[in-house]
C-alpha cells in the first residue's frame, strides 16, 4: 500500500524518533520491532481503527489501551516513548504508514549495526550447530555482516537450502537442481 508524501514525511520523523531511543541496542530494537508488528497486524481491525479515531475518547485512554496491548504480548516499552509514539500514530492517523515505518526502522537499524536480514528455507529442521555454521558461511560471503536469519521448513525442497537476502536468491535445493536439469533437457530436445 502506498502512502502519501505527507504521511511519509511524518513516518520518517517517527522512525527518527525511534532510532534515537534504540541507538544500536539489539534488545530495544527487537522490542520496538515486535510492537510495530503488533500494531501493523491491528491496522485493518475496524474496531481498533474506530477506537483510535473516535474523538470522544481521550488520547491518554487510547494510548493506555495500546500500551496494555503491548504488555499483554510481553512487550515492555518505556512509557514516555511509547506514549509519544502512540500519540503521533493516533493523532496523525498513520496506521497505513506502519509497514513503511517498520521497514524503514529495520533498514536503518541494520545499516547502522552492520546486519543483513536473510530468509533461509530448508527441507527439514536443522540442528542449531548446522544453522550457525550456515549463518557464519553466509556472513563471510556477505562481507562479514551479521546475519539475522529467519529459518523456515519447506519439505517440497526435498534437500538443501534456498537463501534469500534482499533481491538475491541462492537455490541450493534438490528441487531447484532438478528443475534446472529439466529445463536443460527440454532446451536440448
Amino acid at each position: 500500500m502506498k502512502i502519501g508524501k505527507k504521511s511519509e514525511a511524518r513516518a520518517k520523523r517517527l522512525v527518527e524518533f525511534l532510532m534515537e531511543r534504540i541507538a544500536a541496542e539489539e534488545e530495544r530494537f527487537s522490542l520496538w520491532d515486535r510492537a510495530l508488528s503488533i500494531l501493523e497486524s491491528l491496522r485493518f481491525n475496524r474496531k481498533v481503527r474506530a477506537f483510535s479515531l473516535t474523538r470522544s475518547i481521550p488520547l491518554p485512554e487510547k494510548t493506555e489501551f495500546f500500551q496494555r496491548v503491548f504488555q499483554n504480548n510481553g512487550i515492555s516499552l518505556p512509557e514516555e516513548a511509547s506514549g509519544v509514539f502512540l500519540s503521533v500514530l493516533i493523532l496523525e492517523d498513520l496506521w497505513d504508514a506502519l509497514p513503511y515505518c517498520r521497514s524503514q526502522l529495520q533498514k536503518r537499524f541494520f545499516d547502522e549495526t552492520g546486519q543483513v536480514e536473510v530468509s533461509i528455507e530448508s527441507a527439514q529442521a536443522l540442528p542449531e550447530g548446522e544453522k550457525k555454521k550456515a549463518e557464519q558461511l553466509l556472513s563471510e560471503k556477505l562481507g562479514n555482516l551479521k546475519v539475522r536469519a529467519n529459518w523456515t521448513i519447506n519439505p517440497e525442497l526435498i534437500a538443501g537450502l534456498v537463501i534469500q537476502a534482499g533481491t538475491h536468491v541462492w537455490d541450493g535445493s534438490l528441487k531447484g537442481r532438478l528443475n534446472q536439469m529439466q529445463g536443460e533437457l527440454l532446451d536440448r530436445a
